[in-house]
């Protein structure tokens, strides 16, 4: 006999879905069976969490380091509640999850004594409404299948974000219903198309009639090759560019890149091209320069396309003059052929002037390098966290090293000013609601995706972020996931001991009191004992550099022979 809840795991399976992520919950012990009995050997694999934050975290690493969905399963309301922040995150990150949840049922008729009742929720959706493109909680399998069928379309068309179908447990258990089948093939989601020849010619203009142009990029995610094509139009019209952290864009070691936190660039701008940038308010307010009076500012992407009236995540409005939304990648193919025959007709005069700004941005990125470095190098009482960075870089160097989690704001700024990051798979951006508990997650998830690629997943850890969360080193040593993960311990929520610092400034109070509710320095956590509890191999920590390269070239040679993850502490001020 064949039930309703092996249709759902056959429509998973034609999708080329690979891995179901969830903790277990009886909400979808239906489906559940179906994965565990399916005889499809192409039936996902079951990856079992020991939180639901966990479960969404991984999917949304994953996504971001295949380009695949992970599907999730949630448990009722509660698994949904402990989901809701990292599907957050998720939402802000742009990132297309599919979650299933189950709930109900919804036939009070059938429900359990007191369990049933107090995890089954009317309009259960409605908890995500805020941070969602698309909800549902269908109650037949029909118009289930078609939900899901739906969910799939609907998170994966630009711009991306979660969807979720609450699936009822009864109806998942039933005998398939006669006549219900799947269609043909997956289900596909619409694609925008390229600028149109007008859109192309405006933009086209303004952009070679800049003196001083500037194109920022923040979630556009390029491959290689369509990053290559971006630096061919900044070579062609002598633009520096900004890479935010939303995902990688371009390598960091081209003479015309620069970050976000070299946004002092943007004073002499006169023409912004800003390419799906968030946060446009947030980059120029942040140059430290008041704007070019002539700016001219045209933006292309999807941001805009999806806002939330409960977030605002759409952030100060800044009207440019020209307002595109169309797909970046394939825009970014049609702007830079007609730069190129743009550039063909160009003249002598015009060509030096191009030639000048070119050599003159390299050289002002080579004088912040060496200021950079003199900076990170300075002697101090203890490890700073960038002489770690440069330490664990010089040991995994060799390796083609891609990094599954940055951190946080502070170890995220570093790594993408210190190490050369000129892959696409190299790193794949922060958690982008800012909510910690995401890291250890989104690494294990991005490491899954790099399993069997020979690439040395690595994740920079931050130690506060991986308290939230720290039952997710069971799920990385149970499956053996290859991944390095290196907890940089400050012992600090770092961020709230410097607001501490400067509210008091502000109040004119003491400062020296702000490790107070913002340190663990009262207990510190024994990292090492940790992953030791979790059958997760450590060597012990490392407080200096030749001992964080000691320590994980023992790591690399471990993992290497036993083809499982490891873990080490790094110990910085």
């Amino acid at each position: 006999m064949k039930y309703f809840s092996d249709l759902l795991v056959d429509l998973l399976i034609n999708q080329g879905i690979e891995y179901v992520c969830f903790n277990p919950g009886a909400s979808f012990r239906g489906i559940h069976d179906s994965l565990v009995h399916h005889p499809d050997p192409a039936v996902p694999a079951i990856l079992m969490c020991c939180h639901e934050e966990i479960s969404v975290a991984m999917a949304h690493g994953y996504y971001k380091a295949s380009g695949k969905q992970m599907a999730v399963l949630v448990h009722a309301n509660i698994g949904l509640q402990h989901a809701s922040m990292a599907i957050f995150n998720a939402w802000c990150d742009r990132v297309p999850l599919l979650v299933l949840g189950g709930n109900g049922p919804i036939d009070a008729a059938l429900r359990r004594p007191w369990i049933d009742w107090i995890h089954t929720s009317q309009s259960i959706d409605k908890i995500l409404s805020g941070y969602t493109k698309w909800t549902d909680m269908p109650v037949s399998q029909a118009a289930t299948l078609e939900s899901v069928q739906r969910a799939l379309k609907l998170c994966a068309a630009e711009p991306h974000a979660p969807c979720y179908v609450a699936i009822d447990s009864a109806v998942q258990e039933e005998s398939l219903a006669n006549g219900l089948s799947l269609p043909a093939g997956p289900v596909r989601p619409e694609r925008l198309p390229a600028l149109d020849d007008q859109q192309l010619a405006e933009l086209v203009t303004q952009l070679m009639s800049a003196q001083h142009p500037v194109i920022a990029i923040d979630y556009a995610a390029l491959d290689d090759q369509q990053a290559e094509q971006l630096l061919g139009i900044a070579s062609l019209t002598g633009a520096a560019v900004i890479s935010r952290n939303g995902r990688y864009n371009v390598p960091n070691t081209h003479p015309l890149v620069f970050q976000d936190h070299d946004a002092h660039l943007l004073g002499e701008c006169d023409f912004l091209l800003a390419l799906e940038v968030q946060d446009l308010y947030g980059l120029l307010a942040n140059s430290g320069q008041k704007p070019h009076p002539g700016l001219y500012i045209a933006t292309l992407g999807t941001h805009s396309l999806l806002i939330s009236s409960w977030v605002a995540d759409s952030q100060k409005l800044v009207c440019a003059d020209l307002a595109l939304h169309a797909n970046v990648v394939a825009s970014i193919a049609r702007i830079a052929e007609a730069v190129q025959a743009s550039a063909e007709r160009r003249d002598s005069t015009a060509q030096a002037l191009v030639n000048e700004r070119i050599a003159r941005i390299t050289a002002h990125k080579q004088v912040r390098r060496q200021a950079l470095l003199a900076q990170v190098t300075q002697p101090a009482d203890g490890l700073t966290i960038a002489q770690a960075l440069i330490a664990i870089h010089e040991a995994i160097g060799h390796q083609r090293w891609v990094l599954t989690n940055t951190g946080s704001v502070t170890i995220d700024t570093l790594v993408r000013q210190l190490w050369p990051i000129d892959r696409s798979e190299a790193y794949i951006g922060m958690s982008g609601g800012a909510g910690l508990g995401y890291g250890l997650g989104a690494a294990i998830g991005a490491a899954v995706a790099h399993k069997g690629t020979g690439r040395l997943s690595v994740n920079l850890q931050s130690d506060g972020d991986l308290l939230y969360t720290p039952s997710a080193l069971w799920t990385l040593s149970a499956y053996d996931i290859p991944l390095l993960v290196l907890v940089i311990n400050n012992r600090l929520y770092l961020n709230s001991k410097q607001h501490a610092e400067r509210i008091a400034d502000l109040r004119h109070r003491p400062s020296d009191l702000s490790n107070l509710g913002t340190s663990f320095l009262e207990n510190e956590v024994d990292f090492v004992a940790l992953a030791k509890t979790f059958d997760l191999y450590s060597p012990g920590s490392a407080d200096t550099p030749a001992a964080i390269q000691e320590k994980i070239a023992d790591c690399l040679a471990y993992m290497e022979t036993h083809g499982k993850p490891a873990l080490l502490e790094i110990k910085t001020l």
